[in-house]
């Protein structure tokens, strides 16, 4: 068993642990319900999912403004993008999973509610314009060096992602907490 859940464990540290506890539990519960929307088969139920196609159409229109601003040539149709290189932006496409994570451990932070709303909202957008940001890199990457877009695709942008979420969680944490985020005090030396 941990010492922080001892018998001659300080309130402080019991205090800390069941919260971190409490955190998990509801950290697992929330993305396990977001999860479970997110993968059920609404359409093997006769439920229309013109939610999810609206929703790839908007991340290929997004990616493929980004991407005319550097090639005229970029065409959206849909939620396909053609030019030099053709991406079909497809469920998992979305980074919804990184959304999920993200939205489950800022909802499950122990802090007011608006606070955490305003945190999710900054947080979901950043997150949403690093997809626009990948979908974007992993077009120039088939366009223009196509025998990486693979490892690009499958291996190198998912630990990107999933990296640049979990710190911008952390980063989110102080606001979170109620502390301001603000630099360090400049310290002068002499």
């Amino acid at each position: 068993m941990s010492g922080l859940l001892a018998a001659g464990a300080e309130p402080a540290e019991r205090l800390v642990s069941r919260l971190g506890l409490r955190f998990a539990v509801s950290y697992a519960l929330i993305a396990g319900v977001l999860f479970s929307i997110y993968g059920f088969p609404f359409e093997l139920f006769g439920a229309k999912t013109d939610w999810l196609t609206h929703y790839l159409e908007a991340y290929a229109r997004l990616a493929g403004g980004v991407l005319q601003l550097f090639d005229p040539q970029v065409t959206v149709s849909g939620s396909r993008i053609d030019g030099r290189f053709a991406l079909q932006i497809v469920r998992n496409c979305d980074a919804i999973e990184i959304n999920i994570l993200f939205a489950s451990a800022v909802l499950a932070f122990p802090a007011p509610l608006l606070r955490r709303g305003a945190v999710l909202l900054r947080g979901l957008l950043i997150l949403v314009g690093v997809n626009v940001l990948r979908i974007a890199g992993l077009y120039c990457i088939g366009a223009y060096s196509a025998r990486w877009f693979v490892i690009a695709h499958e291996e190198i942008m998912p630990l990107i992602l999933v990296t640049i979420t979990a710190l911008l969680f952390l980063l989110s944490v102080r606001t979170l907490a109620g502390r301001p985020v603000s630099p360090p005090p400049l310290r002068v030396a002499g």
